[in-house]
């Protein structure tokens, strides 16, 4: 028998229409994706204009991006957890509690890479199991459940390092994040990732044609130019300051895998409607405990690799590694279009919005603004993003 809480909690939101083609209903380009790109082309010409045209350079744009990578892979895995109705607080710590791990095994023990990186992976699936047996067994709220974990798991770590950092990690390690990929490599990848996602959105634009007996051209013809002008905004950039970041591979693999499977799996199917409505979902017979479990188990994998990369990054683990990782990860997510109340969301929206809110720390420090006052307007926008959320869903809600 499932727990009465599991069961209780159902969610605002309706399932989402299954029995139209993407694209056949709503908009033709999705407001929110809109409006990101919208907002990251206005901050980009202010920041560039405030700080002397240094912002709109490949070197910082490369680097913005390596920066965002560790936050993308989180918030791509806590939108997964929002999407069913679920919420993560420990993602800082038990991130920090994985790169106590990689940095100690590579330091003080000797460890090779790959030993390594899968003991920080298994770390983390057993952190993530850990919180989901609370919440899916016991039946304890995932907002305590996680809020206990930010603080043991940092707590953990200093307990077991005496809150001092542990430095170095071999230069290979390093390279896990801080390697880039040669320029000539970096421009095929790219080819051929345009030329795979162009034959995606030309099948699925078939598919429409054939199920509806007409397709949307314009829609096809704006897709199509975005996605060119992505792939070559990205090739002057990487062209432009070394090649591509070997941390942004990691997001790239794994954010395509998650988005398959959320798109084209059963588990992503049964995830939406779990945070839709989950009374429905339990009447529908969804295994909800293997559901949910799969979920925190992606998320603690998840830990494991942000671990992995900062660490990889840093070169050490240190005291303050993920403070507030958390919040960024949420944020991110809802301002790619994740609800808070779950049964809405997508995996690319919470990585472009990890990128935007990134964005705006690389602008902050271009321009020199005080680390206290970085706080405040992180703050802001996170307020901003719930309240457009919480507007959304009204607004969905008298529809």
């Amino acid at each position: 028998m499932k727990p009465r809480s599991m069961i209780s909690s159902s969610v605002g939101f309706s399932a989402p229409n299954r029995a139209a083609p993407a694209g056949a209903r709503g908009p033709l380009v999705d407001p929110r994706t809109l409006t990101m790109v919208i907002v990251f082309v206005v901050l980009a010409i202010v920041f560039n204009i405030a700080s002397g045209d240094l912002f709109l350079t490949p070197r910082n744009l490369s680097l913005l991006l390596r920066q965002a990578s560790i936050v993308a892979l989180v918030a791509a895995g806590v939108s997964i957890l929002m999407i069913m109705g679920e919420i993560d607080l420990s993602i800082g710590s038990a991130v920090y509690l994985c790169g106590v791990l990689a940095a100690a095994l590579q330091h003080s023990l000797g460890w090779d890479i790959l030993p390594t990186v899968v003991a920080t992976i298994v770390l983390g699936i057993v952190l993530g199991l850990w919180q989901g047996f609370w919440v899916v067994t016991i039946g304890v709220p995932s907002f305590i459940v996680t809020l206990a974990g930010l603080l043991a798991f940092r707590g953990i770590g200093f307990y077991a390092t005496d809150a001092a950092t542990i430095a170095p990690v071999s230069e290979d390690y390093s390279a896990l994040s801080e390697a880039f990929l040669p320029i000539p490599a970096t421009l095929v990848l790219l080819l051929v990732g345009l030329v795979a996602a162009g034959a995606y959105i030309l099948r699925r634009h078939r598919l429409l044609e054939q199920r509806l007996g007409s397709g949307r051209r314009l829609q096809l013809g704006i897709q199509l130019f975005a996605l060119l002008a992505t792939a070559a905004f990205l090739a002057w950039i990487f062209s432009g300051f070394r090649g591509l970041p070997a941390a942004l591979l990691w997001v790239a693999v794994i954010g395509v895998l998650l988005w398959v499977l959320m798109t084209k799996t059963v588990f992503g199917r049964n995830a939406y409607l779990t945070g839709s409505n989950r009374e429905a979902s339990v009447l529908a017979g969804i295994p909800l405990s293997r559901q949910l479990y799969l979920g925190f188990l992606l998320m603690g994998a998840l830990y494991g690799i942000a671990g992995t990369l900062v660490t990889a990054r840093l070169g050490a683990s240190t005291p303050t590694t993920g403070m507030y990782m958390e919040l960024d990860a949420i944020a991110g997510a809802v301002i790619g279009g994740t609800a808070l109340k779950g049964g809405i969301g997508t995996i690319p929206g919470a990585i472009v919005g990890a990128i935007l809110l990134t964005t705006i720390d690389n602008g902050m420090s271009l321009l020199n603004i005080s680390s206290f006052l970085q706080l405040v307007i992180k703050g802001l926008v996170l307020l901003f993003a719930l309240a457009f959320d919480a507007y959304m869903t009204k607004r969905q809600g008298r529809a």
